[in-house]
């Protein structure tokens, strides 16, 4: 039982969207929020969209969600080469073509007893659009977010408010966004961030589990983002601690529409061990079904 469903292959759109915003939030991050109201309409949390970063459109990347709301679509990104870099400096009022909603969605389950997310870097975004789409359907789920940067986080912190019990008291740290939706948050960075955990953001979740009076029950889901080491020490406590849930994987590819199989990743299931793409099997694959030592 879950409360998303796969987006058809045939629903992906391809929509001329108006730059409303993209500013720099952190160094080497930026914030772009678009006009794009077909597939805002559509766009549900691990889905992604095809970005065009130049005018020419040969500079494509494939960019998480933050948010969509009406006919906007929010998205964090990070400078790491050209197509970004060329991104950066496009201003306000000019448009971009964008493909989407593309991927499969996170479908937790509704009578899960824990969603906790654990999200690293660029990672991060999904992860809070699936906590905040939660929250506003009126989930019966407790909810939990756990987030790693060695980088400032792009989105604004403050001081937790909400009760998080089980979290060292100096990791104090929380996402503001999250806070005031009263979802309980904690950080972790190796970045010397005041407020965060120093450490791995996963030995921040393994301190908070091993903490609690009484452990999580069966049926938790774990939902993660990010680097491939972070998402395989995920797997592994997941497994460990008996845990569903997903990971929604970031990797490089070109078409973004299954036709390059250049984003293939090996993924175990009933039927044995297959190559499938990224782009359009997952990017949200089950937990303990990626094979990360065999990529």
């Amino acid at each position: 039982m879950s409360r998303s469903v796969p987006t058809p292959r045939g629903s992906v759109l391809i929509e001329h969207a108006r730059i409303r915003e993209n500013q720099r939030v952190a160094p080497e991050q930026f914030q772009l929020l678009l006009e794009s109201p077909r597939i805002a309409a559509r766009a549900q949390p691990g889905t992604f969209v095809q970005v065009s970063c130049d005018e020419d459109g040969w500079l494509k990347r494939p960019m998480s969600l933050l948010d969509a709301w009406g006919d906007r679509l929010d998205i964090l990104y990070k400078v790491v080469g050209k197509g970004t870099q060329r991104l950066s400096t496009r201003p306000a009022g000019t448009h971009l073509s964008i493909m989407g909603p593309i991927g499969n969605p996170f479908a937790p389950d509704p009578e899960a007893p824990w969603i906790i997310a654990i999200g690293g870097g660029t990672g991060i975004p999904p992860l809070i659009f699936l906590l905040e789409r939660l929250l506003a359907s009126g989930t019966r789920n407790r909810l939990a977010f756990f987030g790693g940067s060695e980088l400032p986080f792009p989105l604004e912190t403050q001081p937790r408010a909400t009760p998080f019990i089980g979290i060292p008291e100096h990791a104090s740290l929380s996402l503001l966004r999250l806070d005031r939706a009263g979802i309980p948050a904690a950080l972790a960075s190796r970045g010397s961030i005041r407020g965060t955990y120093p450490g791995l953001v996963t030995e921040l979740f393994e301190c908070w589990w091993r903490a609690q009076p009484e452990p999580p029950a069966q049926g938790t889901q774990v939902f993660s983002c990010g680097p491939s080491a972070m998402m395989v020490s995920v797997q592994n406590l997941a497994l460990e601690m008996h845990f569903g849930g997903a990971l929604c994987l970031e990797e490089y590819m070109a078409c973004a529409i299954g036709g390059c199989a250049g984003c293939t990743v090996p993924i175990t299931g009933p039927g044995g061990i297959a190559m499938k793409r990224v782009c359009v099997d997952g990017p949200v694959f089950p937990m303990g079904t990626v094979l990360f030592d065999n990529r």
